[in-house]
């Protein structure tokens, strides 16, 4: 490691980690090194270590995933546009903020949905909830069929916008996968997708029945319910730290 009396400490371990990952040392989505291993690769503290982890991951460098490590960010995308808006979230504050964000779109959605739907549609929000029912006892978390059931959704506005919202984002609108979203045990599971299970059966009924408001409320409360898993989960999981 480079050495100079000019530069502290923690700011010569940053730009070292920084040259490895713009060299491609280190790729997007590699795991950071163990702590012990970097401190003896650089010849300082873990404080110090730790420190330079820390200022990276405030410039989105690098991100912690809970329970399992630090790992290289993806590049950063273009400043402005949709591509700021659908950045994939990646840490579970992203997730708890877009979550957020998403309710301020989907609860308009499912009330215009309430009013526009037709039998297509609801035909395809229940292909949509069979699907998730299928899925529950996999290791894919049903992400697929939650996706479509938002998707079928987005389609009863009869508005493309809100189709271009659900199709932006992707598998990033659920992400529960990506997150590394993990259970003690299939009884924890099964009983984290049946409450999701419930939830999606009342925006539909609401759909179904005509009622906006009662729409509005159900998929905000779905969407609200989603911030609070996600949150007792995090605590639920000790961030492993470098």
């Amino acid at each position: 490691m480079s050495s100079s009396p000019a530069i502290h400490l923690t700011d010569r371990v940053k730009l070292d980690l920084l040259r490895l990952i713009e060299t491609n040392a280190l790729n997007p989505g590699d795991k950071l090194p163990p702590a012990d291993r970097l401190c003896e690769q650089f010849s300082v503290s873990r404080t110090v270590v730790r420190e330079a982890i820390a200022s990276l991951k405030a410039e989105g460098r690098l991100r912690s995933l809970r329970g399992s490590g630090v790992y290289v960010s993806k590049p950063p995308l273009p400043a402005g546009g949709l591509s700021m808006l659908m950045a994939a979230p990646e840490e579970i504050g992203d997730v708890l903020d877009f979550l957020e964000f998403r309710i301020s779109v989907e609860v308009e959605a499912a009330g215009l949905a309430a009013e526009r739907r037709t039998e297509t549609n609801l035909l395809r929000m229940e292909q949509a909830m069979t699907q998730f029912n299928r899925h529950l006892s996999d290791n894919t978390l049903a992400t697929d069929a939650d996706r479509a059931f938002h998707r079928a959704i987005a389609d009863a506005t009869n508005n493309k916008r809100f189709r271009l919202f659900v199709d932006e984002m992707g598998e990033r609108l659920i992400p529960r996968r990506a997150l590394g979203a993990s259970f003690s045990d299939d009884k924890s599971k099964s009983e984290f997708l049946d409450v999701i299970r419930t939830e999606h059966q009342r925006i539909f009924d609401a759909i179904s029945d005509r009622k906006p408001d009662e729409a509005r409320v159900a998929m905000r409360q779905h969407l609200e319910g989603g911030r609070r898993r996600y949150r007792e989960w995090s605590l639920a999981h000790e961030d492993t730290e470098q």
